[in-house]
């Protein structure tokens, strides 16, 4: 089942699961919340999403989308709402933390862990991107052999991909987490906090407006 270019798909897949993209900061947002537990949960339900457009580019509906400007339209604008959603949010929680008064000494502190929360944004972040999307519907055919069961086939690159990922963005999230650890200033959290957000937003607003 594996491909005869499989060396190439792993090193290709390898590469593009480590450039910085929405689903990176999404990791990076969620660990500076709830640590190195909500960057792993998120980074599960990131790389479960893949299965998704998996399931879709082997069934060739993905070709509908491709095909169609108005359905790919809209999968684009819902995907960059979510995204520019969520990096409001960290803006929210950043100026709440730089503006309030913190005149003792701080620990590390971390939101609660919610499973299902972290699960659940991790594999939207990933679903509603339409880029995901195109990717898979292009990119996974070139290492399947059109005379055998397709959707095997994709759900078998998707696992390889799901591996990859799920494994850097676990470094990732430690990481982080040790960084937040050493730098326990409200202020200098604040700062991360905005930054994550910032670049969540603008990566949302290229999502909307890119052809």
């Amino acid at each position: 089942m594996l491909p005869e270019n499989f060396g190439e798909f792993l090193f290709a897949i390898t590469i593009l699961s480590i450039i910085p993209g929405a689903d990176t900061m999404m990791v990076i947002r969620n660990s500076l919340r709830g640590g190195f537990k909500d960057g792993t949960i998120t980074s599960a339900g990131i790389s479960s999403g893949l299965f998704v457009h998996a399931a879709i580019s082997g069934c060739g509906l993905a070709l509908i989308i491709y095909n169609s400007a108005q359905a790919y339209h809209i999968l684009k604008v819902v995907g960059a709402f979510y995204i520019v959603y969520l990096g409001l949010q960290n803006l929210r929680e950043a100026k709440k933390r730089y503006t309030a008064n913190h005149a003792e000494q701080l620990s590390v502190t971390y939101e609660p862990v919610l499973i299902h929360r972290s699960f659940r944004e991790g594999v939207l972040s990933n679903v509603l991107n339409p880029k995901t999307a195109v990717f898979y519907m292009t990119f996974l055919p070139q290492y399947m052999n059109p005379e055998s069961n397709l959707l095997l086939q994709s759900f078998t690159l998707a696992g390889m991909h799901f591996g990859i990922s799920f494994v850097w963005q676990c470094i990732l999230a430690g990481i982080v987490d040790k960084i937040k650890r050493i730098i326990t200033a409200p202020k200098s959290r604040s700062y991360i906090e905005a930054t994550a957000g910032s670049i969540l937003v603008g990566l949302g607003i290229k999502l909307a407006v890119s052809e």
